[in-house]
């Protein structure tokens, strides 16, 4: 063998010992890749199952009639609270519409629903979500209540849309799409991270 063709024999074995590292290199990032992908969407869907798996345990446990009653009279206390404090007629008419869209919902719910998902997601709107929406506005000064006043409504539009499509639902005795829209419904109105 001459020396030339020994340079040509070593630069051929470097070069495919280079090409075999950078492949193994491209397949070591894919993998590294696909793990990362991978353990985001297994946090995703955790976070997702996780928002819906605390409320079946919850609502495995009917509401007592007095656990509904209380919801219906902490209603009615956020309805006092929201007309004492002078708020724009806009506003109370809107607030008041989706109190009283909760207060028919509840009794029915509770009554012919217990424990079901939907149930416990419609009492934590009573409870929980519409308080929460609403307290933060009533905290601010009337100037920067005028400021905020829109945002109050396209949150209360979206709660008022959701309450409507529950009704429909029960009136129709479509029992079997509650788990679903009870999902939907943590997602969007109960889940702090969200909201």
């Amino acid at each position: 063998m001459t020396p030339s063709s020994k340079r040509w024999l070593v630069f051929g074995v470097l070069a495919l010992a280079v090409a075999l590292v950078a492949v193994t290199v491209q397949q070591l990032v894919a993998i590294v890749v696909s793990a990362v992908v991978a353990a985001i969407v297994a946090i995703l869907v955790h976070r997702s199952l996780g928002a819906a798996g605390e409320a079946p345990a919850a609502s495995v446990e009917a509401d007592s009639p007095e656990g509904w009653v209380e919801h219906l009279q902490q209603l009615a206390l956020l309805n006092l609270q929201i007309r004492e404090q002078g708020l724009a007629a806009e506003v109370v008419s809107k607030l008041e519409h989706s109190i009283d869209v909760l207060r028919r919902l509840i009794p029915e719910l509770n009554e012919d629903h217990a424990g079901s998902e939907l149930t416990w997601t419609v009492n934590r709107m009573a409870s929980d979500y519409i308080r929460r929406i609403v307290s933060p506005f009533l905290a601010l000064s009337p100037g920067a209540r005028a400021e905020h006043q829109a945002e109050l409504l396209e949150s209360l539009e979206g709660l008022d849309s959701e309450l409507e499509n529950i009704a429909s639902l029960l009136q129709s005795a479509r029992v079997g799409e509650f788990k679903t829209k009870a999902a939907f419904l943590r997602a969007r109105f109960l889940d702090p991270g969200l909201g």
